[in-house]
């Protein structure tokens, strides 16, 4: 409407104040008039239009990092890892010099945990003791507010900063709310602008800043409260555990040792009379404490594994690797023939193999940031192989090869006991994959 309006009201000036002996000055001053005003309307017009580009592009990018952001803490279950990274995150979506995350007591309001990004452990060391909760740090706990201080030093809340301190100057801190309760607030400091060169620049958060970090906020609740669920099913099931193992050395190992104690006692009584049925007696006594260290050895192997026992391996990998998807979100396709039951491995090798799998899996939801997972299990002629790959970002094989974690170390040792072959493949950016090729035959039987 604006160059309609523009344009009638230079007719409109034009027929009225111009004289007819005038016309053909009225008419040239008329088109200038016009074309300066298109001229410094395209300009406004087409800034605020590339201002908006830009905005929509900011916005973008936002909702393409809070994304990312959000897929990466559905990789971890464990509630420290998680909790860091919360923190790293947060410090790079926002483009932050520092970040804190202070796990609230419901209580007294007081921070039970401060995890900290951007800061050095020997820095940490230097300051001393974790804030507990006062000053500006404090302000937010009781009715879970977003807070933006654009300098510190000026605000009448703030108590200072303690010796040693890295000084910062601007702050946000929104809440993390878990079940309708804070379960702490996160925190960044001294944004910083990617525009400008010098490291000790900074500038003010804003309300898009603000908005953003709320987001992110609650996507981290989601993430601690499914590592909270993690971790107490973890102990619930290490007590189930704890109890069935109870109850199988009260059933079944303490009674066999009491029995084969009583069964030394008589070879005892038998010794200097009949020497020969003591003897057998002795004998058989040795049989069977061999048996009872073999039934306690499975036992504690069965500590991990007992709940896949009674399964062949197709079916527990099958399970474990839905187990594995339900956990963590990744993606993990499980490959086998239709024959895969009928393998001929013996319950010992699954059992070996089942805590290799379990291992693999670990390491692949602790450190690879995988979004896909494929486990392969076949049998080539006396051979089963079993394949698992995912998409990681991958590890240094030369440090692997130079001793690696214990994970490593265990696999290559459970493998020695299968008497398999196992290689390991990796490179940074692009994946793991580990191969096992294991014999089809009987374990032979350890002395005791």
């Amino acid at each position: 409407m604006l160059p309609l309006i523009f344009m009638v009201g230079v007719i409109y000036i034009r027929v009225t104040f111009v004289p007819p002996e005038r016309s053909l000055e009225g008419n040239l001053y008329s088109v200038l008039v016009v074309a300066l005003g298109a001229t410094i309307f395209s300009i406004v017009f087409f800034g605020v239009i590339t201002h908006r580009e830009e905005e929509l592009r900011q916005s973008n990018k936002q909702i393409e990092a809070l994304h990312e952001a959000a897929l990466a803490l559905t990789t971890e279950l464990d509630l420290q890892i998680v909790l860091q990274k919360v923190v790293n995150l947060s410090r790079d979506l926002l483009n932050a010099k520092y970040g804190a995350l202070g796990v609230i007591n419901p209580e007294s309001n007081l921070i039970l945990q401060f995890i900290t990004a951007g800061i050095s452990k020997e820095e940490r060391a230097l300051i001393g003791s974790p804030p507990k909760g006062r000053g500006l740090l404090g302000i937010m706990s009781p009715g879970g507010h977003a807070l933006i201080v654009n300098d510190i030093s000026k605000d009448a809340r703030a108590v200072g900063f303690p010796p040693n301190h890295p000084v910062m100057h601007s702050l946000l801190g929104v809440p993390i709310k878990s079940k309708g309760e804070i379960f702490g607030n996160l925190y960044v400091a001294d944004k910083l602008d990617p525009n400008v060169i010098e490291a000790d620049f900074h500038t003010i958060f804003d309300e898009s800043d603000r908005q953003l970090l709320e987001k992110f906020a609650t996507q981290a609740a989601i993430a601690i409260e499914n590592a909270q669920l993690y971790r107490k099913t973890q102990e619930l099931a290490i007590l189930q555990e704890r109890e069935r193992f109870g109850m199988a050395l009260h059933d079944g190992i303490m009674q066999s040792v009491y029995a084969t104690g009583l069964s030394l006692q008589e070879a005892q009584s038998r010794i200097t009379k009949e020497p020969q049925e003591a003897e057998k007696r002795i004998g058989q006594s040795i049989q069977d404490l061999g048996q009872v260290l073999r039934d306690l050895r499975n036992y504690i192997m069965g500590l991990r594994t007992g709940r896949y026992q009674g399964q062949d391996l197709a079916t527990t990998l099958s399970q474990m690797a839905e187990e594995f998807h339900v956990n963590t979100l990744t993606n993990v396709i499980f490959e086998a023939p239709p024959n895969t039951p009928v393998l001929g491995l013996n319950e010992e090798q699954t059992d070996e193999l089942v805590h290799i799998v379990q291992e693999v899996l670990s390491n692949i939801r602790k450190h690879a940031t995988a979004g896909n997972v494929t486990l392969t299990l076949n049998r080539k002629g006396n051979r089963v192989l079993l394949s698992i790959k995912d998409d990681g970002i991958g590890f240094d094989m030369e440090n692997a090869a130079n001793g690696g974690g214990y994970g490593l170390r265990n696999m290559r040792e459970r493998a020695e006991t299968l008497g398999a072959d196992i290689k390991f493949w990796s490179e940074i950016g692009r994946g793991t994959q580990i191969n096992l090729d294991i014999p089809v035959a009987v374990v032979k039987e350890k002395s005791f």
